[in-house]
């Protein structure tokens, strides 16, 4: 009797059929692994909710968008998705040799360091030269630019381009603070353009250094602000009184009001 994961292939697989949902049908891979994109942030928002059950429901959409997308490239090359698995299980115990293999890592970093070697092996056995690839992983363009940025540094400093304590971080915040209001008093939109990217990266910096994900941070305090101001936006209503209408003060006063029912916010 097939299992849960063999049904859930075969269901997909009657979805792309003859006979099977148009909309399926039309689906290209890039539509596909645009959807799984856009699945993989939900399950994001639900584990920053803290909500299990949302959690579990966007594993399954996640799972199905994966299974889909597997799906689609089989239907033109020799490939399912128990192949795909046998290959990401191999490869995971390849680059553990401290978990699988004969060797030790003390640390994270030591892991990370096998890691790196193990796979730089891999690129010159397929003949290609693991030397001209530079320090910066490469990132998918859709990557979020606070996490590409974080990234980035988080690279630079696995080779020492990094200050040894947030000390140096904070001056170079400072820093591009002050450039960006010399830029703002010149009235030179290129230049604060420039200067708020800088100023962006040197925040990220600082979050890297304090061992906080710049990108949670920005989705949980998004988050906060969108539930407060739906707060307002319900008062007003309640008062039968278009939010434009409102003074400055009295949005503000607002925005007190519903910090303090949002108790269980940290500010």
């Amino acid at each position: 009797m097939p299992g849960e994961f063999e049904l859930l292939l075969d269901t997909i697989h009657t979805l792309r059929s003859p006979g099977g949902c148009p909309w399926d049908r039309k689906q290209t891979l890039l539509d596909a692994a645009r959807y799984l994109m856009d699945e993989a942030a939900e399950l994001v928002e639900s584990a920053l909710a803290e909500d299990p059950a949302g959690v579990r429901e966007e594993l399954g959409d996640l799972l199905f968008m994966t299974c889909f997308c597997c799906e689609i490239l089989g239907e033109t090359e020799p490939v399912d998705m128990h192949r795909i698995a046998a290959e990401g299980r191999a490869k995971l115990i390849r680059r553990h040799p401290h978990v699988f293999g004969d060797t030790t890592a003390a640390d994270t970093t030591e892991s990370q360091r096998q890691w790196d070697a193990i796979k730089a092996q891999e690129k010159r056995d397929r003949g290609e030269d693991p030397d001209s690839d530079s320090v910066l992983k490469e990132l998918p363009p859709a990557t979020a630019p606070l996490h590409q940025a974080y990234r980035y540094q988080k690279d630079a400093a696995g080779v020492g381009f990094d200050w040894p304590d947030i000390t140096g971080v904070r001056a170079k915040l400072d820093e591009e603070l002050q450039e960006m209001d010399e830029a703002v008093a010149a009235q030179d939109p290129a230049a604060i353009e420039h200067e708020i990217g800088d100023v962006l990266f040197a925040v990220v910096n600082l979050a890297r250094k304090l061992k906080i994900q710049p990108d949670m941070a920005m989705r949980r305090v998004n988050k906060r602000f969108r539930d407060r101001f739906h707060l307002i936006e319900a008062e007003f209503r309640n008062q039968g009184r278009p939010l434009q209408d409102a003074t400055l003060d009295e949005l503000e006063a607002s925005w007190q009001r519903a910090k303090r029912t949002l108790s269980a916010d940290p500010d």
